[in-house]
């Protein structure tokens, strides 16, 4: 038998890209509770800091889920 790349090796490869990546929006969802539910909210609440502050957390999770979800769609465009 030959060890090569063969029909098998790429169905195998195909099944391992159909499995979504749900470890990196696990990761986006406990930075989010972490953000908005812990003593670091109440830390960044009562620094002076200017108006637009209390909306960057909320502004890092929008971009790391929107970035989540181009990569998972990228991925899933090339795989087909």
């Amino acid at each position: 038998m030959a060890n090569g790349p063969g029909p098998q090796s790429k169905a195998v490869h195909r099944v391992n890209q159909s499995q979504p990546p749900s470890d990196h929006s696990l990761l986006i969802c406990l930075l989010a509770l972490f953000l908005v539910n812990s003593p670091f909210n109440q830390w960044w609440s009562a620094l002076t800091l200017p108006w637009y502050a209390m909306y960057l957390p909320w502004l890092l999770i929008i971009v790391l889920v929107a970035l989540n979800q181009h990569r998972q769609h990228r991925k899933r465009d090339d795989g087909d």
